[in-house]
C-alpha cells in the first residue's frame, strides 16, 4: 500500500482554505431587512455555498443565492447544481452514515434487485434478485436467490408509482412469482420477510479460477471500490497468481463506483508489468483548487497524473474481459477505460452508467455540525482522452442481463450468459452445456431505479486526497 501515490488533503485544511478563499466580493449582496431563517441554519448554508463556491467543478455555473434567506438547506444545495450534466452531488445531515458508507458500513437487506417493466406499454414492474450477500438478512431469511422473480411487496404489486415507497421500507414481505408464457404471473409460497440492519458489507462478492478451453481463469465478482478491503483485494491476486492464472474475467455488473485508490490497485494488477508507470488516469479542476494544489505541491510532477503501480501480484496479462451494465459506474467505469490504452479490454454486456467524475467529501472541520457535502470536483480521462463524455462505455459483444426470466444460473456457474460468452472470447472455446441466446429478452426493458431506491451514493467515485 506504501507504493500509492495519491495526493491528500485532510478536510480540515481543505475547509480552511475554502473559509480563507471566499471574500465578501464572491458572496452576493445581503438585503438590507434582516432574514428570519434560524441562525443555525444560515451557518449550514454558509458552509454549503462556500464550499461549493470553492470547490465544486462547475462553480463558475452557480447561479447567485443569498444563503441567508434560503430556509431550507437540502433546497439550497440543489439550487447550486449544474444540473444539465450533474446527476451525481448530493449532501447529507449525517456525516457519519456516509463515513460508514465508504467503510462498507451502511444499513442493509444484503440483496441487490433489479426492476423491469412487465410489458413496454404497462405500468406493473417485477423485479429480479441479482445476488445475495452471505451471512446478510437476506441470506439468512432464506428463499432469496439469484435470478429468483419477485413482483409484489407486502401484498402489493409493483408498479412504476409505487415501487420507490414500496422499496424504501426498512423490513417488507417479499411475493415471488413465476412468470407464464403469456406474461401473466403465478404465485410462489410462502413469501418471505427481511428486515435491513447495519451490515459490513464485503465487496469482493466471488473469487474463482476456472479450468476453461486449457486455460485458467480467474472470475472476480467485484461490488464496491472500499479502501478498507484492498488488503482483501491484493489477496484474491495473490491466489491467482499462485494458482498461474493466465486469463480474467473482472465482473463490474453490479459496482456503481468507489474510491479512485481502489480503483487503482485493482488495475494495477491487471495491467502488463512493462505498463507500470505509465499514465492511468489524468484529472481535471476547477481553478481554484488547481491554484490550491499548484502552491501546496510546487514539486509534484505528477501532480494531475495517477499512474499504473509496480504490485507483487501483478498477473501481467494483455487482454481482460470485463462484464458491465448500466449499473456499472464511475470508478468501475475508470478501470474499463484506464486500461484500454495499455491492453486489449473486452467489454461484455450492457452500456455503463456513463459517470466520468469524481467527489471528495466536504465537512465541518469544527463538528459544530453533522452535515456533508459530496460534491463532484473532478473530470477524469485516460492516457488518450479516448472517452465520449455524453454517453456510457460501449460494449463489444453486447448482451443483456436477466436475458431469460425462467432460466437464470447463479453467479460463476460457467453457463451463466455473461461468463459464458467471456470465457468463449478469452479462450475460443464455448462452454460444453452453455446456449448463448441472442440479446433479447422476454419482458421488457429495465426501469433504472437506482437513483430512487435506497442510498443516495450510487454511482460515486471517491477521490482521497492523501500525502
Amino acid at each position: 500500500m506504501n507504493n500509492f501515490k495519491v495526493f491528500n488533503i485532510a478536510f480540515t485544511l481543505l475547509m480552511l482554505t475554502v473559509i480563507a478563499a471566499c471574500n465578501d466580493d464572491d458572496k452576493p449582496e445581503p438585503k438590507k431587512e434582516e432574514s428570519l431563517v434560524p441562525k443555525e441554519v444560515q451557518e449550514i448554508n454558509q458552509f454549503v455555498w462556500e464550499g461549493m463556491d470553492f470547490a465544486y467543478f462547475w462553480n463558475t455555473s452557480m447561479p447567485e443565492v443569498d444563503y441567508e434567506w434560503e430556509e431550507d438547506t437540502y433546497e439550497l444545495f440543489d439550487k447550486l447544481l449544474f444540473t444539465s450534466v450533474d446527476r451525481w452531488s448530493f449532501i447529507t445531515d449525517d456525516v457519519d452514515a456516509l463515513n460508514n458508507y465508504f467503510s462498507g458500513i451502511s444499513k442493509s437487506m444484503g440483496h441487490s434487485i433489479r426492476l423491469f417493466r412487465l410489458t413496454e406499454d404497462s405500468d406493473d414492474l417485477v423485479g429480479f434478485i441479482e445476488y445475495v450477500e452471505p451471512g446478510s438478512p437476506a441470506d439468512l431469511a432464506g428463499g432469496i436467490y439469484r435470478g429468483r422473480m419477485f413482483h409484489k411487496i407486502d401484498g402489493t404489486k409493483l408498479t412504476i408509482s409505487n415501487y420507490s415507497n414500496l422499496l424504501n421500507q426498512d423490513d417488507y414481505t417479499m411475493t415471488f412469482g413465476l412468470l407464464n408464457q403469456d406474461l401473466t404471473i403465478t404465485d410462489e409460497t410462502p413469501s418471505v420477510n427481511i428486515a435491513a440492519v447495519e451490515w459490513q458489507s464485503n465487496p469482493i462478492l466471488m473469487s474463482k479460477v476456472i479450468d476453461h478451453g486449457g486455460s485458467k481463469v480467474g472470475y472476480l465478482v467485484y461490488t464496491s471500490f472500499v479502501d478498507d478491503y484492498n488488503d482483501e483485494l491484493e489477496a484474491v491476486f495473490a491466489d491467482f497468481k499462485n494458482q498461474g492464472v493466465d486469463n480474467l474475467v473482472l465482473d463490474l455488473r453490479y459496482n456503481s463506483g468507489g474510491s479512485v485508490n481502489s480503483a487503482i490497485l485493482l488495475s494495477s494488477m491487471i495491467a502488463p508489468a512493462d505498463k507500470v508507470g505509465d499514465v492511468l488516469l489524468r484529472t481535471n479542476y476547477n481553478d481554484n483548487l488547481k491554484d490550491y494544489f499548484d502552491l501546496k505541491y510546487p514539486n509534484e510532477t505528477d501532480l494531475y497524473i495517477d499512474r499504473i503501480i509496480e504490485n507483487s501480484n501483478n498477473l501481467n496479462l494483455d487482454k481482460v474481459a470485463i462484464l458491465s451494465t448500466f449499473k456499472t459506474a464511475s470508478a468501475s467505469e475508470m478501470v474499463i477505460y484506464g486500461l484500454d490504452p495499455h491492453m486489449e479490454v473486452i467489454h461484455i454486456g450492457e452500456q455503463t452508467h456513463g459517470k466520468y467524475y469524481g467527489s471528495i467529501t466536504l465537512s465541518d472541520p469544527d463538528e459544530k455540525h453533522k452535515w456533508a457535502m459530496q460534491p463532484i470536483v473532478m473530470r477524469a480521462e485516460n492516457k488518450t482522452n479516448s472517452i465520449s463524455y455524453n454517453e456510457g462505455l460501449i460494449p463489444n459483444p453486447e448482451r443483456i442481463d436477466f436475458i431469460d426470466a425462467n432460466e437464470m444460473f447463479e453467479l460463476g456457474n460457467v453457463n451463466e450468459d455473461f461468463l459464458a460468452v467471456a470465457l468463449t472470447s478469452l479462450t475460443g472455446v464455448a462452454p460444453a452445456k452453455a446456449q448463448l441466446k441472442a440479446a433479447k429478452r422476454i419482458i421488457s426493458d429495465p426501469v433504472n431505479v437506482e437513483a430512487n431506491i435506497g442510498h443516495p451514493l450510487k454511482y460515486d467515485m471517491q477521490y482521497n486526497f492523501k500525502k
